[in-house]
């Protein structure tokens, strides 16, 4: 009979657990091979997204390696299109660090203009560096599922940003710097603990998708309801009683299930806009460049 140590060991023989390392460590033993987005490719993992990924461009996939500190990582070489190249002189890169053991990242991020997004989903994170505003390229930043009890004030004057993640933490208070933010495209603060939404959230009139899930809302602002969100609003899972009168003319459909909404209550065109799905016609087919691999059934 195998014992639960041998069957662990096997198990990290087959690659099945990740051993914790470091960058270092881990730059040491295998290749950085830069993933490179064109027109039909598919992500070789089913844990990255690929949704923000354009023709050209290339992400460093260290998602799910047992990462526990990425001191070094704006002086990394990597292998791009067989030839090994600083990382700081890749265009239009993505770094994938979802699924790891991360605490902190260091200041020398900075060094890397050239990163357009950082995915730091499900690790250890519970405050970000100052350095991050010097990523002059930066368009996305994804942090869900760590231990973050506020957004750092700092990430208010990031305007540049399209794209901004914060689900899964433990965050209570949306601060009204948020409307700051006027280029944000997609806004994700879904399970958290947040109560109030500012008026200034009326500034974000470029959303596409907004996701509010989760928390603890009781009411939104009605200004709010001039922002004409194009895909999809999620509410669900808040104790709202009913929504701005201006949702009714945007495009996107609003998510209330698990809401104190009662439908009967909405104006017919409001009502029209409450469902599931993003409507038809949100994902272009032909703006798709990198599709996700089947899940394993």
């Amino acid at each position: 009979m195998k014992t639960i140590a041998g069957v662990l060991l096997l198990l990290g023989l087959r690659g099945g657990v990740s051993q914790a390392v470091t960058l270092a460590e881990y730059a040491k033993e295998h290749p950085l091979k830069l993933f490179l987005a064109t027109k039909g490719t598919v992500m070789p993992n089913t844990t990255d997204q690929t949704n923000n990924l354009q023709e050209g461009d290339k992400a460093l996939l260290l998602s799910g390696q047992g990462l526990t500190d990425i001191a070094g990582v704006s002086a990394l070489t990597v292998e791009d299109s067989g030839k090994p190249a600083p990382i700081a002189s890749v265009k239009n890169l993505h770094l994938f660090f979802n699924e790891n053991q991360i605490p902190a990242i260091p200041d020398e991020i900075a060094a890397l203009k050239n990163v357009k997004f950082i995915y730091f989903n499900h690790n250890k994170l519970s405050a970000l560096p100052h350095a991050l505003t010097e990523m002059d390229s930066l368009e996305g930043m994804y942090f869900s599922a760590n231990q973050f009890t506020e957004i750092p004030a700092f990430v208010f004057g990031m305007t540049r940003l399209k794209k901004l993640q914060f689900s899964e933490n433990q965050i209570s208070v949306l601060p009204p710097e948020i409307g700051n933010l006027k280029e944000l495209r997609h806004f994700n603060m879904a399970h958290n603990q947040i109560a109030v939404i500012p008026d200034s959230i009326a500034n974000l009139t470029l959303l596409r998708v907004c996701d509010l899930s989760d928390n603890r809302i009781a009411e939104l602002p009605e200004a709010f309801g001039k922002v004409q969100i194009v895909n999809q609003l999620r509410v669900r899972d808040n104790p709202l009683t009913s929504l701005p009168a201006g949702f009714a003319t945007m495009r996107a459909t609003i998510d209330i299930t698990g809401t104190k909404i009662d439908p009967a209550t909405l104006s017919p065109e409001l009502r029209a806009r409450i469902g599931t799905e993003k409507p038809p016609g949100s994902k272009d087919p032909d703006k798709i460049i990198v599709t996700s691999p089947p899940k394993e059934k």
